[in-house]
């Protein structure tokens, strides 16, 4: 064998020798970060989610930490069951099947409600007030009536049957008492069709025909605080298309309707 040959081959064998050590160390990185993804994604595998409600929010981020979940408050809600401070709702819901490090989004019932100012709904049509009332974050509550010249424009605002004044601190949610003009002329009004409507629906549907909503009953279809939200009508009394002085009430009755709670 020539000397040009013997050169010629040993760099052969170091290129292919080159080339293979670069084919193993590409092999190696992929199998390494491929078990990786299966370590750090456990698998695939998922668990169910634990039930967090009735937990303080220091409770329920330590439970949280131990199955590598994540958590983030979106609503906090002053009314409603539940001891305050405590988790109420949460969104995955309990045994929902995920993965680690998930979110989970949760509502706690609050300790204390947000404060706004009263506005100033004096002189406002009932319509104009009704959604102002719904901008403010406020509700509508009782509407009564007393002899005006001038008919559904608000002459009193209270707050729990005391009348109050534009800028005094009230709590975000509040209801809101309407006390309107009623001339001879006003006449009657008739009960509208409540059914499939939330409870606050049927508070503004009610209020669009001067009426309030009296008793409340929830059936037992309603279980959770959750359920409450998304319960709908589903009796009323009187029936629709009753004639009915202004200001009267209507009891209505709700229920959990298959197929309305989001998942």
């Amino acid at each position: 064998m020539s000397f040009k040959n013997f050169i010629e081959t040993a760099v052969s064998k170091k290129y292919l020798i080159q080339y293979g050590i670069s084919i193993i160390f590409i092999i190696l990185v992929f199998s390494i970060t491929f078990l990786w993804l299966r370590i750090s994604t456990n698998h695939g595998e998922a668990f169910s989610v634990p039930d967090f409600s009735g937990l303080t929010v220091a409770q329920t981020e330590k439970q949280a930490d131990e199955y590598n979940l994540r958590i983030e408050i979106i609503d906090s809600v002053y009314n409603g069951p539940g001891k305050r401070g405590t988790v109420i709702d949460q969104n995955p819901p309990p045994d929902f099947k995920v993965k680690e490090n998930r979110k989970i989004f949760i509502t706690i019932k609050s300790v204390l409600p947000k404060i706004i100012l009263m506005p100033n709904f004096i002189h406002s049509t009932l319509i104009q007030s009704k959604a102002d009332i719904e901008t403010y974050g406020l509700r509508i509550g009782k509407i009564s009536y007393i002899p005006s010249l001038y008919d559904n424009v608000v002459l009193e605002q209270k707050y729990k049957n005391v009348k109050i004044k534009p800028g005094e601190k009230i709590p975000q949610g509040a209801e809101i008492e309407l006390v309107l003009g009623k001339s001879q002329n006003l006449g009657q009004t008739v009960t509208p069709d409540l059914s499939g409507l939330t409870l606050e629906e049927a508070e503004l549907e009610s209020a669009d025909y001067m009426l309030n909503i009296g008793t409340v009953l929830y059936d037992k279809t309603v279980i959770s605080y959750k359920d409450t939200l998304y319960s709908k009508v589903t009796q009323q009394t009187p029936k629709p298309n009753i004639s009915f002085k202004p200001g009267d009430e209507i009891d209505i009755v709700l229920s959990v309707i298959p197929d309305t709670i989001s998942k």
